[in-house]
C-alpha cells in the first residue's frame, strides 16, 4: 500500500511539472481537464456535451464546465465553432 501511495505522489509531481511547463499551473483543475481532453482528443468534434459524457467529468457539473469552457475561449486558448451540422453545438478546438 506504502508503495502505491509513493507511486501516486510521483504521478502528480509530474503532472505537476508537465501544467507548469505548459503555463496551466494558475488554471483551475476543472479547467487544466477541459483543456487537456480538447487537446488530446482525437475525435475533432469536440463539444460541451462530449466532455460532460466523459465519465472523467461525472463529478463536474455543466455550468462548471461551461465556466471553465468561458474561461478558456475568453483568453484565447480554445476557440469555439458553431457546428455546421447542429446549429447549436459548438465545436471546441485548441488555439494555434
Amino acid at each position: 500500500m506504502k508503495k502505491a501511495v509513493s507511486r501516486l505522489f510521483q504521478l502528480r509531481k509530474a503532472l505537476d511539472e508537465c501544467e507548469q511547463e505548459l503555463g496551466l499551473s494558475n488554471f483551475s483543475e476543472v479547467e487544466r481537464a477541459v483543456y487537456s481532453y480538447v487537446s488530446a482528443s482525437e475525435n475533432s468534434s469536440v463539444t460541451i456535451t462530449s466532455i460532460k459524457n466523459d465519465p472523467y467529468f461525472a463529478k463536474y457539473s455543466l455550468s462548471t464546465i461551461k465556466r471553465a469552457v468561458l474561461f478558456l475561449t475568453s483568453n484565447r486558448i480554445i476557440s469555439a465553432d458553431q457546428s455546421s451540422e447542429d446549429r447549436r453545438e459548438m465545436i471546441l478546438t485548441l488555439q494555434q
